[in-house]
């Protein structure tokens, strides 16, 4: 009865609230133990860091085993998405490729390795979601020396993504983040520009969720 409960809930905010068509992105969901499953694949990151939000809420759960992917825009072999990464890290000036390790599995991208500082890790991570073949990335980069995270460091984070993405004018867009959720605010020129923010948003590493005030001018 439980898991039943469970499964419906998260179903019922699937196609209620986020409004995916589960015909076209099924989704699977069970528990093991107390902690839930999902699994399938999702249109956006989006979609996927809300389901998985939705799930952790749910009370007397221990946790969320994550086997959602992003449904790639491209189809790209496991070489061809190690290369274009590779590229894509090598032509960033502030980004050491040399000291990152690429592993890739069927479109899931692991990043090993150390970086500078927590805006490298982000950055990099980022990079690796914006490959058109990307499925998931599990950002494993350390940081040293260690630094302390905080919501303004996410809040740069973003800001230098804005920067480095073709689809956004950073200069019309306000950013903010507390509690490791960001929102964004200010003006664009279509829906297009409008999504690559919040989607550039949801990729950067540590952001638990992004609150969307962009007004598109018509």
């Amino acid at each position: 009865m439980k898991e039943e409960k469970i499964i419906k809930a998260i179903m019922a905010y699937l196609t209620n609230e986020l409004h995916i068509d589960l015909q076209i992105s099924p989704i699977k969901i069970w528990l093991e133990g107390d902690a839930i499953v999902m699994e399938g694949q999702l249109d956006s990151i989006a979609y996927k860091k809300k389901a998985l939000l939705k799930a952790i809420s749910i009370p007397g759960t221990s946790g969320v085993i994550d086997r959602l992917r992003v449904r790639p825009s491209k189809e790209m072999s496991d070489k061809e998405i190690t290369n274009h990464l590779s590229d894509a890290l090598t032509e960033e000036s502030s980004i050491d490729e040399s000291s990152i390790n690429i592993e890739i599995n069927n479109g899931v991208v692991d990043l090993e390795g150390t970086v500078p500082s927590l805006s490298h890790k982000r950055l990099a991570g980022v990079l690796a979601w914006w490959v058109p073949g990307s499925t998931e990335i599990i950002n494993s980069l350390d940081v040293h020396p260690p630094e302390e995270d905080s919501d303004d460091e996410v809040t740069d984070a973003v800001k230098i993504v804005f920067e480095k993405d073709r689809l956004v004018d950073s200069s019309s867009i306000l950013v903010a983040t507390k509690g490791w959720v960001v929102t964004l605010s200010g003006t664009v020129n279509d829906d297009i520009e409008r999504e690559a923010a919040e989607n550039d948003a949801w990729y950067v590493w540590g952001v638990n969720g992004v609150v969307n005030n962009i007004k598109v001018i018509r």
